[in-house]
């Protein structure tokens, strides 16, 4: 997720906190997600080992078939408050005829005291185009089936969490990038919003890059880490989901 990234740069994808492990009625981390489910959910956005941001990630159905997923986040200590970050992150996704997501469209907005960005991604199905704008720069290169910008990346991988690993098709900047992520062992996570059991995935690609852990029966994520270029990491952790 972009977000984690740019927090890494400024500090320079309803559970209650009595949530047991392994909970009755709880099905095993390998049963299939086949379905998309909404949710609301707000993390607290860690540096190393202090809190420096709030996010909440929504994800609501549009329509017959359409959905939007929206992540919000501020910075609330050290730079990241300092510099007044706030940024928003809205995907607008299909499920396609094969089952597989499709994303439609992605906007990105950072406000910041030293530096302010834009980036928008169209995902045209006529032209078999994607079009990106960043800044007063244009990118066009081919739409290829099942693409996805990369916030979609988190619904895809809690959505076919019980897969050993996935592939998927992900749009920058100037082209698109195949990512693989495998699915590693199962662990005891305690979070500000509980204790879960959680799966963890891994982008083998690019090995210790970043990291995304779920329930066995939720899309969305409990926790996201990534690492950064001077060996810090940033990571979201679940406080509160609905």
């Amino acid at each position: 997720m972009r977000i984690l990234a740019l927090l890494g740069l400024a500090a320079l994808p309803l559970l209650s906190s009595a949530v047991e492990l392994n909970p009755p009625g709880i099905a095993d981390p390998a049963v299939r997600a086949d379905t998309l489910q909404p949710f609301s959910a707000s993390y607290d956005v860690k540096r190393g080992d202090k809190v420096i941001g709030q996010s909440t990630m929504t994800l609501r159905r549009d329509g017959d078939n359409q959905w939007s997923l929206v992540t919000e986040t501020k910075g609330t200590a050290g730079m990241a408050r300092l510099l007044g970050l706030d940024v928003r992150e809205e995907s607008k996704f299909r499920v396609g005829s094969d089952g597989r997501l499709e994303s439609t469209d992605y906007r990105y907005r950072q406000d910041a005291t030293l530096k302010s960005k834009q980036r928008s991604i169209v995902f045209d199905t006529q032209a078999r185009e994607v079009r990106v704008t960043d800044k007063d720069q244009l990118f066009r290169y081919a739409l290829q089936p099942a693409m996805i910008d990369r916030q979609v990346v988190v619904v895809a991988l809690g959505r076919d969490r019980a897969q050993a690993s996935q592939q998927l098709v992900v749009a920058n900047k100037d082209a698109a990038e195949n990512q693989r992520y495998e699915r590693r062992e199962t662990s005891n996570l305690a979070l500000p919003a509980g204790n879960f059991r959680a799966i963890r995935f891994e982008r083998s690609d690019k090995p210790g890059k970043s990291s995304t852990w779920y329930a066995a029966d939720r899309i969305a994520p409990l926790q996201v880490e990534q690492a950064q270029k001077d060996g810090e990491n940033i990571v979201m952790l679940l406080r509160e989901l609905k």
